[in-house]
């Protein structure tokens, strides 16, 4: 079985993040999403890929390579136009002609190795065209799942009233390719009144085959499931894998290299990498993951799960829980919640909630507001759509904050962008742009007379 994932999208949902690199490039628990897909598929002897990319493809093959690193070998193909998951497929056939069984993966879903062995398990028992990967929940804004006993009778998009969703996780036979080359280039499945958008849908293809007769069926997905299309659905992914890797924790693994102060305390299970130090005061409550020549020091905080990458520092009594990257510096009584990239600093107070762009800098005392005065949740408006999101920040790559920085719940901030000192930002920041308080001051005369000399 050889296994495609298909990663050309341009992913305008999950901006400021995808302005960067693909979606299947974010970062969970240090790792991008395909290299979480290929080790699982690994794991269970699938060593075969093909990768369609598309616009900033050149981040996916820098990082796999031809695979030879990671133990599989991988090829690529490039989806010129980003027209639909169907359109990627195609571009694909070429390397898939001659196989009798495939495994199709949409780059920016995030499951479980139990997941892919449930699928393969089903389709190859059911012997039907193709399996899909569905699970229990409101498919109102997604793809519904309609069925009749093991098999998929149709997948609409934006449903009302169903409440199976279809995932973008699908086994075929080549013969299904067949269908994908036909695809109408949109959406026929929709209720009355709905407007689909003119892309190749490959659910569509899976419509196609159903109503000439072929058996489509689907396996239950029993585990979390994320499709990262949204900013904050990172956050979701990120907690859903801590939560995964904390139930296989069952043990400390601290490197012989390592080194812990006495005077540190530790509860609950720990990894600790090559050469890293916990130091005097430390306090790690567990499952906590640090990476390789890192430092823990002088009485700073850890709260599991967390996972701390490769020479990262969180020193002078910081506090952090979530996921650092690597070359992090957390110091100067700083506090963390959230996801941080690779090569950020956080300083002198700061108060950080959410996501943290690649190589940003975070002034001294710049605080993240995480709760309105209303109580309520935040509305982002997505490419016109207004949506629920959340009361954390989404800080854009390589941006800087100036002192005393503050961020309302729920903004987005874009790449290379600055907000400057003393900022009260309501509102998001578009990338490339720099934005300062403009300060009124009053000046009145003032000396030894005003106290009656």
């Amino acid at each position: 079985m050889k296994a495609v994932i298909l990663a050309a999208g341009n992913g305008e949902r999950a901006l400021p993040y995808s302005l960067t690199r693909p979606k299947t490039m974010f970062p969970i628990a240090n790792k991008p999403i395909i290299y979480h897909t290929i080790s699982q598929l690994k794991e269970i002897g699938i060593k075969d890929f093909v990768v369609v990319i598309g616009k900033l493809g050149e981040r996916i093959v820098n990082y796999l390579g031809n695979g030879e690193k990671f133990g599989v070998k991988v090829n690529y193909v490039t989806q010129a136009t980003p027209n639909g998951t169907s359109k990627a497929l195609v571009a694909a056939t070429n390397e898939l002609k001659e196989e009798d069984e495939l495994i199709v993966i949409y780059g920016d879903t995030l499951t479980t190795k139990r997941t892919f062995i449930d699928l393969i398990k089903a389709f190859r028992k059911s012997e039907a065209i193709a399996t899909i990967a569905i699970k229990e929940g409101d498919a109102t804004h997604n793809f519904g799942t309609k069925t009749e006993g093991n098999r998929v009778s149709s997948i609409v998009w934006r449903p009302r009233g169903l409440n199976f969703r279809a995932y973008g996780i699908i086994a075929m036979k080549s013969k299904f390719l067949g269908y994908v080359e036909r695809n109408p280039g949109v959406m026929l499945k929709v209720p009355v009144g709905i407007m689909p958008p003119l892309e190749g849908e490959l659910f569509q293809s899976i419509n196609d085959a159903i109503e000439n007769g072929e058996s489509v069926t689907f396996s239950r997905v029993e585990d979390f499931i994320v499709d990262v299309d949204y900013p904050w659905n990172l956050i979701e992914a990120n907690v859903s894998m801590l939560k995964s890797m904390s139930a296989e924790l069952t043990s400390s693994q601290i490197a012989p290299s390592a080194k812990i102060s006495q005077s540190a305390q530790i509860n609950g299970n720990v990894v600790v990498g090559e050469n890293s130090r916990i130091g005097d005061y430390v306090y790690i409550e567990g499952p906590v993951w640090i990476g390789k020549n890192s430092s823990i020091d002088r009485g700073s905080i850890i709260l599991g799960p967390s996972v701390i990458g490769d020479n990262t520092i969180v020193s002078n009594y910081s506090l952090v829980q979530g996921v650092l990257g690597n070359e992090v510096r957390v110091e100067n009584a700083a506090e963390v919640f959230g996801i941080v990239f690779d090569g950020v600093y956080i300083v002198h107070y700061s108060e950080i909630a959410g996501i943290v762009g690649e190589r940003t800098d975070i002034g001294a005392a710049t605080v993240c507001g995480t709760l309105r005065f209303d109580d309520e949740k935040t509305i982002v408006e997505v490419k016109g759509k207004k949506l629920v999101g959340e009361n954390v920040a989404f800080i854009g790559d390589y941006c800087r904050t100036g002192v005393n920085a503050i961020l309302m719940p729920g903004i987005r901030i874009g790449p290379y962008s600055i907000v400057g000192p003393g900022v009260i930002l309501y509102e998001d920041l578009e990338p490339y742009k720099m934005v300062l308080a403009k300060q009124e001051l009053v000046k009145k005369d003032w000396g030894p007379n005003k106290y009656g000399w």
